[in-house]
């Protein structure tokens, strides 16, 4: 299962489950578990980003109410730099920590 985390753009194909807001992405967390690659926007209108997201499946994992899939992956195709590089940051430190 594929995640496209973006509220304008639509995903490269059809293999990706889209969500619009980062409580629409943490609903389909609640509903599906966290898909085996995520692909992030970082800026998802207003005052919502993907950090939202991150930050709540990085607490469920480390509550252990989630659990990261073998292999998971993820990119970022955000044209945020500074936030392309917070989701980043984030992310790789959240992997290398539970040893992804």
């Amino acid at each position: 299962m594929k995640l496209f985390i973006d509220d304008l753009r639509n995903p490269p194909n059809d293999t990706w489950w889209v969500v619009r807001s980062s409580k629409a992405g943490i609903e389909f967390l609640h509903a599906y578990g966290i898909p085996d690659e995520i692909s992030f926007d970082h800026d998802l209108g207003g005052d919502d980003t993907a950090m939202v997201f991150v930050n709540y499946m990085i607490e469920a994992v480390l509550d252990k109410t989630l659990e990261m899939p073998k292999g998971f992956r993820y990119v970022v195709h955000s044209a945020n730099p500074v936030g392309s590089l917070n989701i980043e940051s984030k992310m790789d430190s959240f992997l290398k920590f539970i040893g992804e």
